[in-house]
């Protein structure tokens, strides 16, 4: 199961501080709580994706209403996964979920106070799914996300399970059947984060996510977040390769059936093929034996694509929105 740390604090510093801190011990998501998005706004998860944009960066909006409109703000200012509570109408639901495929973004629904069976039932109405279907117990209340686990089960879920609410190293221990579990004030409020980050992976029985990328990296990943279209310049295949490999995993861990393709002449092995229509995400490989014009035809199929050449030529420059080198 993958891990998420919920940055649910009200300075930006110190939830940097604290990311950081998770970061290095190997936790996969990073979460902009409710109270940071409150306290900082958007400014918050811009940051977050800057310092971090390896990792999944996950807007805890609790969306209500106006679910397109929430879903695009939180994307287009850099999140990869956004939140509407289960309590919204379907109407709202189902807008969230659509703008954030449309935008190469997961959705995650919220049971927060409410009985997830009377979500489930919402869902089941909707014609695309959910990423993730969050069993959510509340701070406030006398249950924990376990044991809301325990009385609702996974089976019936549609979507990836995620469980919040009180998780302990010992209690994540004893799920079964989860895809993610969030951790809120066992990190938060440890006077070792790290190392409290640490126990979290270890009890998730995941491997840690340990790649950082250089300077060079970032902003290239940088640029895949932000841009449609992307070019890529091979200067050293390991790092290209771990660049590509992390736009792959934002993908792939967001949303609940990706579709990637690979086309194109993959000689250095730099990434795994992928054979579906890439509706999410497209990466043309030796980009430079393709012309421009199909070059913009398969980049039109794709939310995302990235253009990978072994040389710097003109013409990714008529078909990218951005070109960096490394």
């Amino acid at each position: 199961m993958l891990t998420q740390v919920a940055l649910d604090l009200t300075s930006l510093p110190k939830a940097i501080e604290i990311a950081e801190a998770s970061v290095e011990a190997g936790i996969h998501a990073l979460e902009v709580g409710t109270p940071l998005i409150k306290a900082e706004g958007s400014r918050a998860i811009e940051r977050l994706a800057e310092e971090f944009p390896e990792r999944p960066i996950v807007a805890d909006t609790k969306t209500m209403d106006v679910g397109a409109l929430e879903a695009e703000l939180s994307i287009k200012h850099g999140a990869n996964l956004g939140c509407v509570l289960g309590a919204a109408p379907e109407e709202t639901i189902r807008s969230f979920v659509t703008r954030a495929h449309e935008l190469c973004a997961g959705a995650l629904v919220d049971t927060i106070g409410v009985n997830p069976v009377d979500v489930l039932s919402k869902l089941k109405g909707l014609e695309e799914p959910p990423d993730y279907l969050l069993l959510h117990a509340a701070i406030d209340e006398p249950i924990t996300g376990e044991e809301l686990l325990h009385e609702f089960g996974v089976d019936r879920c549609p979507a990836r399970t995620a469980v919040a609410g009180g998780l302990t190293p010992r209690k994540i221990e004893e799920l079964d059947g989860v895809d993610l579990v969030i951790v809120g004030g066992y990190i938060t409020s440890s006077e070792d984060p790290e190392k409290a980050a640490e126990a979290v992976v270890e009890a998730a029985g995941v491997e840690p996510y340990d790649f950082r990328p250089d300077e060079d990296q970032r902003e290239a990943l940088l640029g895949i977040r932000k841009h449609s279209t992307v070019g890529l310049v091979v200067k050293d295949p390991d790092r290209v390769s771990e660049v590509l490999n992390a736009a792959i995993r934002l993908v792939e861990w967001v949303r609940n059936e990706p579709s990637l393709r690979t086309v194109g002449d993959d000689d250095s092995d730099l990434v795994p093929k992928f054979e579906d229509d890439g509706r999410d995400l497209t990466l043309i490989l030796g980009a430079e034996e393709f012309d421009r014009e199909d070059l913009e035809s398969i980049a039109k199929e794709s939310v995302k694509t990235i253009l990978v050449a072994e040389e710097h030529v003109l013409k990714l420059y008529g078909v990218a929105e951005a070109v960096y080198e490394i």
